[in-house]
């Protein structure tokens, strides 16, 4: 239950960076969900699943946090597009060395473990992630979380 507490603390801590107005949560197969964060009152994990509730405790939605591959903050009224737009592919994913990173140009990247603590920092286009024991971390790319295994 920590190890999900500080995945939505720093996917949150990302979009206040922003001042965004949608939160998009990009599937593993590719689909996404928008929502207006102004509508969110608050995330919750019930089982293995991520829920959005508004202010008044009513459910928004409900993911598998098993499907979840990124959560982007966006300031667009189109969240969607912006997100295809800005597309950011990391790879190899799992990896056992090197995640590359296409789609930016020089970033901060910041690896986290899942319990929220802060691994490494560095800029360009990679990081390397020989170092790390086996199992599984965010990346943090700007304002969008990827979730990543290491091998």
């Amino acid at each position: 239950m920590k190890q999900k507490f500080l995945f939505l603390l720093i996917a949150l801590l990302s979009a206040v960076q922003v001042m965004a107005t949608n939160l998009v949560i990009e599937r593993y197969t590719g689909a996404e969900m928008a929502k207006d964060i102004a509508l969110i009152g608050k995330w919750v994990f019930v089982g293995e699943d991520l829920q959005l509730l508004d202010k008044a405790g009513n459910v928004l939605a409900t993911e598998p946090i098993a499907n979840v591959r990124k959560i982007v903050f966006s300031d667009t009224s189109t969240a969607v597009g912006n997100v295809k737009q800005d597309d950011i592919i990391v790879y190899p994913n799992p990896t056992q060395d090197i995640l590359y990173i296409n789609g930016i140009n020089n970033q901060i990247l910041r690896v986290y473990d899942l319990q929220g603590r802060l691994l490494q920092t560095t800029e360009g286009t990679q990081v390397s992630v020989s170092n790390l024991p086996m199992g599984s971390y965010l990346l943090q790319i700007g304002t969008q979380v990827v979730r990543f295994i290491k091998n």
